[in-house]
């Protein structure tokens, strides 16, 4: 019964699968703000007079939030630590690691309360196939329960990757990413131009290349999906900026190529149900000036939007095609990169994803031993792979094929393997075994150590000790072990004199 389930929640978990985390909050207006004509200078979060009442700015956690945590120790607080072998952490964040393992970053938004310590529970990607929110949805940095939740770093991309993505409720009072909304707004955005991600291993500034809005639900039209972690190649890459600069509602003047980084800041709109609005920002290049010059940025006079926008306020949507195409009619003028361009480019992508569904299964099936697991488990494991094939079918971008594999293998990971359940047992049996020997052992050797023996019968208890011991040593079976220690004892005692 457990069996089948487990089974159809995770049918119905995919059915709905990757859906985005929903924000509890109302409408509020957007000011506005007059147009800034300048260059315009991030505010660094040392500078930010707004900070988050839960946890401390990691600038002050290393000494501060230690003094809160009973959990550290000296080594955690040493200037740098590890956490991967191979990256160090920034000391600014061993404070905060101390406190809570899950924390990844540090996000800020000058100009607006956004100033937030940023986690990603590692769950997340087994609990989201069984239909759970995640893990820091409405839970605050120590796990307790908060209406607002925290802002967390999605599953589906990993500190230091190709697209970080970042999500926070839209709070009617304000806090935690509410404020994005207001990005919409030119004046805004000119304000706030470049935002700072501080990962665990790297500070780093941001510049703001997009402001989009999009759908969640079928029916209010094709589903764009920007939360994407990873790629396949420098033009699949390219070719999403391209579907992110096309949906801006800002003309952002920063450029773009196939080297860079992205953060996504996402969050709830409600301008119809479950709507979303996202921040995209690129990494400030090594030896690039944050600075933006605002001054050439302008709104984008045709923004695409989700069909449901152009049933409710007209419009004629923009004709999207392809990266390649739309840079050989010489359309797009923010890609600085040096990548040679070619008819085929849009081919060759289509060829690379078939490439990685045809290797998807394998993929899954390599990740384990069949050996390790039982038939019943195997016969499981193979139903939710037949589950999840015919949605990596159905990928129409490489990043869901990974996603859905890596969901996928995570799903079969959560199963104990026989072997290892054998190896428990074994282990659990032997530390059981060792214990009632120990026990066996001194209590009979308390025995012959706490009564007085004739000369002859010190020898017979010597042997007693002896014979037991080695018996006891041998013994496979922890019941019989009490056993054979009441059998030495009582001829101890027998022994013992007057």
């Amino acid at each position: 019964m457990k069996k089948r389930v487990r089974i159809t929640a995770l049918i119905l978990a995919v059915l709905c699968l990757f859906s985005f985390a929903s924000c509890r909050s109302s409408d509020e207006d957007v000011s506005e703000v007059s147009e800034e004509t300048s260059i315009a200078e991030e505010e660094s979060p040392e500078e930010s007079s707004e900070a988050p009442k839960a946890v401390e700015k990691p600038q002050q956690s290393s000494k501060q939030s230690s003094k809160q945590s009973s959990k550290v120790s000296k080594q955690e607080s040493k200037e740098e630590v590890i956490v991967d072998n191979a990256r160090e952490v920034l000391s600014d964040f061993t404070g905060l690691l101390a406190e809570n393992s899950d924390t990844v970053g540090w996000v800020n938004v000058p100009n607006t309360p956004i100033d937030y310590v940023v986690v990603q529970s590692p769950k997340d990607i087994v609990d989201t196939a069984y239909e759970q929110d995640p893990y820091y949805l409405q839970k605050d940095f120590y796990g307790n329960y908060l209406y607002a939740g925290s802002i967390f770093m999605d599953y589906r991309s990993e500190v230091g990757g190709k697209n970080m993505l970042l999500h926070g409720h839209s709070m009617a009072n304000g806090s935690m990413f509410a404020a994005l909304l207001n990005f919409s707004d030119l004046g805004v955005y000119k304000n706030s131009p470049v935002l700072t991600f501080n990962t665990l291993y790297e500070k780093s500034k941001w510049k703001i290349i997009a402001v989009i809005k999009v759908n969640t639900l079928e029916y209010h039209g094709p589903v764009f999906r920007y939360l994407r972690g990873s790629f396949g190649s420098d033009y699949d890459f390219l070719n999403f900026v391209y579907e992110l600069r096309m949906r801006s509602i800002i003309d952002c003047p920063v450029d773009v190529n196939e080297n860079d980084e992205l953060v996504t800041l996402s969050t709830c709109a409600y301008d119809f149900d479950n709507f979303r609005l996202a921040v995209i920002a690129r990494k400030v290049r090594e030896g690039e000036s944050s600075a933006v010059k605002v001054s050439d940025a302008k709104y984008n006079p045709n923004p695409l939007y989700p069909d449901v926008w152009y049933n409710a306020f007209g419009g004629t949507k923009p004709t999207v095609t392809s990266f390649q195409d739309a840079y050989n009619k010489k359309q797009i003028k923010w890609y600085d990169g040096k990548k040679k361009l070619s008819k085929k480019d849009d081919t060759d992508l289509a060829k690379l994803l078939q490439s990685y569904k045809d290797k998807t299964e394998k993929r899954i099936r390599d990740s384990y031993d069949e050996k390790d697991y039982n038939s019943d488990q195997i016969k499981e494991i193979n139903t939710i792979i037949g589950i999840y094939m015919p949605y990596v079918a159905e990928a129409t971008d490489i990043a869901r094929v990974n996603d859905l594999c890596n969901q996928c293998v995570a799903i079969i990971k959560t199963y104990l393997p026989e072997r290892k359940r054998l190896e428990d047992a074994e282990k659990a049996r032997q530390t059981e075994l060792k214990a009632a020997r120990s026990a066996a052992i001194n209590a009979i050797e308390s025995a012959a150590s706490s009564g007085k023996f004739s000369e002859k019968n010190q020898q017979k208890v010597k042997e007693i000790i002896q014979t037991y011991k080695k018996k006891i040593n041998e013994c496979q079976d922890p019941a019989m072990i009490p056993v054979m220690k009441e059998n030495a004892v009582a001829r101890i005692n027998k022994l013992k004199s007057g």
